[in-house]
């Protein structure tokens, strides 16, 4: 801090009470350090001998030369701090300076894991080519609501990463986890506004008409529109896998336990709170991942019991809701 020149605490609070942020010279001195140390903990760890990160070593150089010599490329000495450099990078670029520090934080998972799942989700979700798409609107569109485009996009890489160090140990390989990803979403994504509840569909409809109003291409409104709901995608493949059910029918009964308990009006009511110190963020989090993992030990318990019912939920409910 001293050597940098960042504001102390106490002018931190006075800008915090004038409703003034760091500046940009301010914000790009924490990226630096940020990538430094995130650079020397993945360096520090068996990531970069991951072989999915091959492809971001492969990224690193121009297309012509990595494919003339990606042998060598593959065994040069500085591998994996190439690796390293290359994901640190990309990870505080999307996800900003405090991503990993905030999951240890929640989670209590070392940074290595933040990164794996960090490429999970990345690639799961196919993120470098919603960005490009993103990038493009440059001087296209108004520049808030491109932020607002970006915005969506780091929540939800937020969101899905603290879900997955939350709820999964991570044990199987990186590219399993990213095959299971992409194809729960090429199940479920063109029937998720179906499989919605009302309140929900009504919500993203708004959101979508606000985005391509303000100058989004229509498509991209929409899948951006639907990014609160993708970040359940995970939570919906869990519940499938432990009821043992296909995963439209897992995602039936989710929805279906969200529509009984009135669960998105909850969701949206946490979302529109701003927690004023950690502790309170911490509960909150903490709240909400409770309702997360009820909703889903109430979807595999009605499928596990009614699976065979039109309705399993509905079944479920009638029987007692017994767990």
């Amino acid at each position: 801090r001293a050597v940098e020149t960042l504001p102390s605490p106490a002018a931190l609070a006075e800008r915090e009470a004038r409703g003034e942020p760091l500046t940009r010279a301010e914000l790009g001195v924490l990226l630096a350090y940020a990538k430094i140390v995130l650079f020397s903990d993945i360096v520090a760890s068996d990531v970069p001998d991951e072989p999915h990160f091959d492809r971001d070593l492969m990224g690193y150089f121009p297309e012509r030369m990595a494919k003339k010599f990606a042998g060598e490329i593959r065994d040069h000495r500085l591998r994996r701090e190439i690796i390293a450099r290359v994901v640190a990078n990309d990870l505080v670029n999307r996800g900003g300076p405090s991503f990993v520090n905030r999951l240890q934080e929640a989670t209590g998972r070392p940074a290595a894991d933040v990164v794996r799942t960090f490429a999970v989700v990345r690639d799961g979700f196919a993120l470098p080519a919603l960005y490009r798409e993103i990038d493009a609107l440059d001087n296209q569109i108004d520049g808030q609501i491109q932020l607002d485009l970006y915005q969506s996009v780091s929540r939800l890489i937020f969101v899905t990463s603290g879900w997955y160090l939350k709820n999964e140990a991570g044990s199987a390989p990186l590219g399993q986890r990213i095959v299971e990803l992409q194809e729960a979403r090429k199940a479920l994504e063109p029937k998720l506004v179906s499989l919605l509840p009302a309140f929900s569909r009504e919500r993203i409809e708004e959101r979508r008409q606000g985005l391509f109003k303000g100058g989004a291409p229509e498509k991209l409104a929409g899948q951006l529109a639907l990014a609160e709901v993708a970040e359940l995608i995970p939570d919906i493949a869990l519940t499938a896998r432990t009821a043992n059910a296909d995963i439209v029918s897992a995602a039936k009964a989710f929805f279906a336990v969200s529509d009984a308990f009135r669960i998105p009006r909850v969701e949206e009511a946490a979302r529109s709170i701003m927690p004023p110190d950690y502790y309170d963020q911490l509960a909150l989090s903490r709240a909400t991942d409770t309702i997360g993992v009820g909703r889903r030990g109430i979807a595999v318990a009605a499928l596990t019991a009614h699976g065979a019912a039109a309705d399993p939920v509905a079944a479920w409910l009638g029987a007692g809701g017994a767990r």
